[in-house]
């Protein structure tokens, strides 16, 4: 079988996006003529087929939904797939403080008191990194709908499960109150809404919508130190990295693609390239590395009067 040839990194158009921009190409366009001859044409391997369209149970239409993640009306994608898994770390300066008011939750420091998470020290003498976007981009020519219709995202000890959210299009995310005494009122900041929706404490979850691609902040309405990054993305194949760093991302089409990895709180975000072989769990970490910014002091530009004593 002839595996596709590598493509040109899509990172730009689908990571480094500014506040709510789309990520409007991460499956690639079958209207670039430059790459039309290392399209993936699907085959008859024995992998189970996908349905044609993504599964919605979102309040979007399906319709809507599939013109937006499958604009050229692509098959799905039935040929053989890997896997890439491996451990995402951070390199250089230690986390920061975040400087927020935890009073209210003293027990979320380990969560929210750093500007991001961190875990054990490596070999390399690398930290585990948490809640880092990893993303798999750079193949062409084929459709991969989304499995599942939904992802839940848990509240405990007044904080999420994790700080980075990722989401495809299409999916619906479900919240869940697990403190007791609690009450919290999530919102999806890029997408305003009038109603309050409120988890009740270890009931049914509360239903968001994110109505576009691109990225929003997840925080609360009660006040609480609630907080977290929601990436919405045109395909399925991504993930994010737990409290040890670990990713996995299983079916992806075979042949060469790259990773992307990014923390919103890192300004270093970081591409590999990486051939899946069919059945194979690919290896792959990456370091990132983090410099504390530089705070200049402020300059007062005002007009001084001049002393006349």
């Amino acid at each position: 079988m002839n595996r596709p040839r590598a493509l040109p990194p899509l990172l730009t158009i689908c990571l480094f996006f500014v506040a709510i921009a789309p990520i409007a190409a991460c499956h690639g366009s079958s209207t670039d003529k430059s790459d039309a001859a290392t399209t993936l044409a699907p085959s008859h391997s024995g992998v189970a087929a996908v349905p044609s369209t993504p599964m919605n149970a979102a309040a979007l239409p399906s319709a809507s939904v599939a013109a937006m993640v499958n604009p050229a009306n692509l098959p799905p994608y039935t040929g053989p797939t890997g896997s890439l898994e491996g451990t995402i770390s951070v390199k250089g300066d230690p986390a920061p403080s975040a400087n927020l008011d935890l009073s209210r939750c003293p027990q979320t420091a380990s969560v929210y008191g750093k500007t991001f998470r961190e875990g054990a020290t490596l070999s390399d003498g690398s930290r585990q990194l948490a809640d880092a976007l990893v993303v798999i981009t750079g193949y062409q020519g084929a459709y991969i709908p989304e499995r599942q219709p939904s992802k839940t995202l848990d509240i405990h000890d007044c904080a999420y499960a994790t700080r980075t959210v990722d989401l495809t299009y299409g999916q619906k995310l479900l919240i869940a109150n697990k403190d007791a005494k609690m009450v919290y009122a999530p919102v999806l900041d890029a997408f305003p809404t009038m109603a309050v929706m409120v988890p009740a404490p270890n009931a049914d979850p509360i239903t968001l919508y994110p109505e576009k691609p691109g990225f929003s902040t997840l925080s609360d309405r009660m006040g609480s130190p609630l907080t977290a990054d929601v990436y919405v993305l045109l395909q399925p194949l991504h993930a994010v990295s737990d409290t040890s760093g670990h990713y996995r991302i299983d079916g992806i089409p075979i042949g060469k693609v790259d990773l992307n990895v990014r923390l919103r709180a890192i300004n270093h975000d970081v591409t590999k390239p990486v051939e899946i072989h069919d059945g194979v769990v690919e290896k792959m970490d990456v370091v990132v590395e983090y410099k504390t910014p530089i705070v200049k002091p402020t300059v007062d530009a005002r007009p001084r009067k001049p002393n006349l004593r």
